[in-house]
């Protein structure tokens, strides 16, 4: 697998990156302290050594305006530099080509100063008028002297330069550990996660997938993708049901049709029939062929309604819902009467709602036919609407025989049928409510349905009204 593809490598490669910052901040800030530290304590003993030098310095015993130097109790190494004069500028002690060669670059006095000599380090300082002091007679006039020192410092650069580079082999050894310990650590914590994946790739509909680890669910994290992916096999469980369902009842459909009109057509090439038998066979041909027409249009037409419902939604126009619910009633006249179930439907309002008017119809007639094909004859189908603040409020209620509770939460589902002994008879297919449920969702409302077997059932729908009119 290619790194960037993969999530642990890229995890991996962020955590390192945070660390190799804060690990190379840290080794940084470490050879500074010690580059600083070891830097001080040369010159430290620089300053010492130009103190030892500077204690040599005493007044001369025959004029006590002049000054001399006790050579003989020098203890500076060999390879360091020293030049002292008095503060008219006579010599007194040290190197004189030494300090001619480097006379213009001392700074202030107490600053040390890098150079180097004869390839070697070398660190030097001045003090300039520094006073001169007789601790046996105090009220001679104090005298002052100029000392110029330097000493190699190459011992402390190679200190400087070997701690430098163990602290970077450490800071470079953290990151490999770190490296090792990050993979180890991230493969673990995504162990669950390789658990869930093959928990998924086994979820089939014919046979149920291993369970999830027991300790999946105790972390934290995994909890929700637990839950999710639990839903998840369940809902693709019911979704393969009624996709296989619907492919029996399809195809249990579709081969009823084309076997009677197959028999229709054999029967008609095998006998002579009079003009009124073709009529009635060829009559017969065409209303096989107009269920399987429907079937055709009400998948259409809902794989269009929930296209319509991903994409972005558009600015729907005002219509006037009285109006729809009038044209399915209309539509729906000839069921009525043949049934002897009336339509009540009497309110004289003009409801505006911004929806799509030919698709309102199709949810009414959808609605109120269920209702007149489930109601006794006599009864009537009571179609009641009310605004209700933001809102408005229809209710389809007929006095049928009911539905049984436990197919109340299906309803809505695609190619599900509560009464199949009314599926032939009616020619539906289990399509007209997840039509109507699609239209609703595409139009911002809601449905719900209330039913008690052999006391009637109840659709309530609600629609929100627009609010960018008067």
């Amino acid at each position: 697998m290619i790194a960037g593809s993969s999530i642990r490598a890229r995890v991996v490669m962020l955590v390192l990156t945070a660390q190799f910052i804060a690990i190379s901040s840290a080794v940084g800030i470490s050879i500074a302290y010690i580059h600083r530290a070891l830097w001080a304590g040369a010159d430290a003993r620089l300053h010492a050594r130009m103190i030892e030098m500077l204690a040599l310095v005493d007044q001369n015993d025959q004029d006590p305006a002049r000054l001399d130097f006790d050579s003989s109790q020098v203890k500076a190494p060999a390879e360091d530099f020293y030049y002292i004069e008095d503060s008219r500028g006579q010599f007194l002690a040290g190197n004189k080509d030494w300090y001619a060669s480097v006379a213009g670059h001392f700074p202030a006095s107490g600053k040390s100063w890098k150079w180097r000599a004869m390839g070697r380090p070398y660190h030097a300082a001045a003090l300039w008028n520094a006073e001169i002091i007789d601790m046996e007679v105090k009220s001679l006039p104090r005298l002052r002297v100029n000392l110029f020192y330097a000493m190699p410092v190459d011992a402390t650069q190679h200190q400087i330069d070997k701690a430098s580079r163990l602290a970077a082999l450490a800071g470079l050894l953290s990151v490999l550990l770190s490296a090792l310990l990050t993979w180890w650590a991230v493969g673990r914590g995504m162990a669950p996660l390789t658990t869930f994946a093959q928990y998924a790739d086994q979820i089939e509909m014919d046979r149920a997938p291993a369970a999830l680890p027991d300790d999946a669910p105790k972390n934290a994290e995994l909890v929700p993708l637990a839950r999710a992916l639990t839903a998840l096999e369940r809902r693709v469980r019911q979704a393969l049901l009624r996709e296989r369902q619907f492919l029996s009842d399809a195809a249990h459909e579709l081969k009823t049709a084309v076997a009677i009109e197959k028999s229709t057509l054999q029967l008609l090439e095998q006998q002579q029939p009079s003009i009124e038998e073709y009529r009635r066979g060829v009559q017969q041909a065409i209303e096989d062929n107009l269920r399987v027409e429907r079937l055709v249009r009400d998948m259409l037409l809902l794989s269009s309604l929930e296209h319509a419902r991903q994409s972005a939604p558009p600015t729907l126009p005002l219509v006037k819902l009285e109006d729809t619910i009038a044209a399915a009633i209309e539509q729906l006249t000839p069921v009525a009467q043949l049934r002897s179930v009336p339509c009540l439907f009497g309110c004289n309002s003009q409801t505006l709602i911004r929806g799509n008017g030919p698709d309102l119809v199709i949810l009414w007639t959808n609605l109120i036919e269920n209702a007149i094909r489930h109601s006794s004859p006599g009864s009537a189908v009571k179609i009641d609407l009310a605004r209700d603040g933001s809102s408005c409020k229809i209710l389809i209620t007929d006095s049928g025989s009911g539905i049984n509770p436990a197919h109340l939460p299906h309803l809505f589902e695609r190619f599900y049928r509560s009464d199949r002994s009314r599926s032939r008879l009616t020619g539906g297919f289990g399509l007209g409510l997840s039509i109507a449920k699609a239209i609703v969702d595409y139009h911002n409302a809601t449905i719900q349905i209330t039913s008690l077997p052999g006391q009637g059932t109840t659709v309530e729908l609600t629609f929100p009204l627009p609010t960018d009119i008067a």
